[in-house]
């Protein structure tokens, strides 16, 4: 009968803990490749720019800045005073929509066909002191090759 030493013992285990160790490893290799592909794929922010001229996400910077110009321009007029704008950056995100659909033409019988660009339509919670808040829709789009438009009326 041999009598395995606690140092030959240690060895075996220890070949087979490396083992486990490295399938441990390959597995969240793989499962990080996984993730990563997912949400890439599911990136709310994708976009074909070279299609619509611009980026989903830059479009979406483009609003919020020509939001925040006329809200500073509202400000100024008399009796203005400094505007709190408050979003929820999901509904943005989701109320864009690719292409703008132009108006038809008096009399049309069918939509005109969708130009390249961005459109959106959702609500800005606005507020500033003194004064009640509220929440205004507001509207921007962009046709390829066009400046960014913004549709937001807050009341005096």
């Amino acid at each position: 009968m041999s009598q395995l030493t606690s140092n030959q013992r240690n060895k075996r285990h220890g070949s087979m803990g490396r083992g486990l160790l490295w399938l441990a490893i390959v597995l969240s290799v793989a499962l990080l490749g996984f993730v990563t592909a997912l949400a890439i794929r599911n990136n709310p922010l994708y976009s074909d720019a070279a299609t619509n001229g611009i980026s989903k996400y830059k479009f979406i910077e483009f609003c919020k800045d020509k939001m925040t110009e006329q809200l500073d321009a509202f400000a100024k007029q008399p009796g203005g005073a400094k505007i709190d704008a408050a979003y929820n950056a999901r509904d943005i995100v989701s109320s864009v929509s690719e292409g703008v659909q132009p108006q038809p033409a008096a009399g049309a019988t069918s939509l005109p066909a969708r130009v390249p660009g961005w459109s959106m339509v959702s609500q800005v919670k606005l507020s500033r002191e003194g004064f009640a808040s509220q929440t205004v829709p507001f509207a921007c789009q962009y046709e390829k090759g066009k400046e960014v438009q913004l549709n937001l009326q807050p009341q005096q």
